[in-house]
């Protein structure tokens, strides 16, 4: 099985990466009609049960498991809060856990 972790780096790696997410489910979207978590969507999302208070993964498996919450494998850094708050604010908000995000204070972009 290979899985793909996705890194975006400061505002343009991360806006890039949000049209890419977007991009990535609404394609998924059109072809897997029954919404079943199968290997092709596997490669960039987990698909986690939200019942439990640590978000734990579901396997697989056999390909016919139904989505319950997928979360992108990726991980956002940025020095500058205001990227990624905008997207925990935006419509790509269920995708991205607080743990994916790494930031600094604000006010310290652009220190060279």
């Amino acid at each position: 099985m290979t899985q793909s972790i996705v890194i975006q780096i400061g505002q343009c790696g991360n806006q890039i990466g949000c049209r890419f997410w977007d991009l990535a489910l609404k394609e998924h979207a059109a072809n897997n009609k029954n919404r079943v978590y199968d290997t092709a969507i596997s490669h960039f999302f987990r698909n986690a049960d939200d019942n439990f208070a640590g978000l734990e993964d579901i396997p697989v498996g056999d390909g016919t498991g139904k989505i319950h919450s997928l979360k992108a494998r990726a991980v956002l850094i940025d020095m500058e809060e205001g990227v990624l708050s905008t997207i925990l604010k935006g419509p790509l908000r269920e995708i991205f856990d607080h743990k994916q995000l790494v930031s600094d204070v604000s006010g310290s972009g652009n220190n060279w």
